[in-house]
């Protein structure tokens, strides 16, 4: 439920990005932001998926890594205290987000990889 709501918000304000007038600054700062926290809400599902629920939030940055793609970075920490590290691309052309977010996503837990999928928040795959 909670990545159908995050997803749905980052559809939403994604859209709002692609406005006339928007620089390419501005869309990046909005459609980053926004993406940043539907994608920490989808980590932090497939972290406790995999079994290491996370401590508070996670920590993340989304930027445009070339024109079109997207790159996420966030870290954070488990409730049993290890250390956490998300890392992902993915194209912004999709900006369906409904059914998850097609891309390359990878979730660390003390250096060690405890999930990696093709579509963060999809129909209960790795998040």
């Amino acid at each position: 439920m909670r990545n159908g709501i995050a997803a749905t918000a980052v559809a939403a304000l994604a859209v709002g990005a692609a406005l006339v007038g928007c620089t390419p600054e501005q869309r990046e700062a909005l459609f980053g932001g926004v993406a940043a926290e539907g994608l920490r809400i989808a980590a932090e599902d497939a972290f406790a998926s995999a079994g290491f629920p996370i401590e508070g939030e996670l920590d993340c940055q989304v930027e445009e890594a070339q024109e079109g793609k997207f790159s996420a970075d966030c870290s954070g920490t488990t409730q049993q205290g290890a250390d956490v590290a998300f890392t992902g691309s993915f194209d912004s052309g999709d900006t369906d987000f409904t059914n998850g977010v097609q891309g390359e996503f990878t979730g660390k837990v003390g250096g060690e990889t405890v999930f990696s999928t093709d579509c963060l928040g999809c129909g209960g795959q790795g998040g």
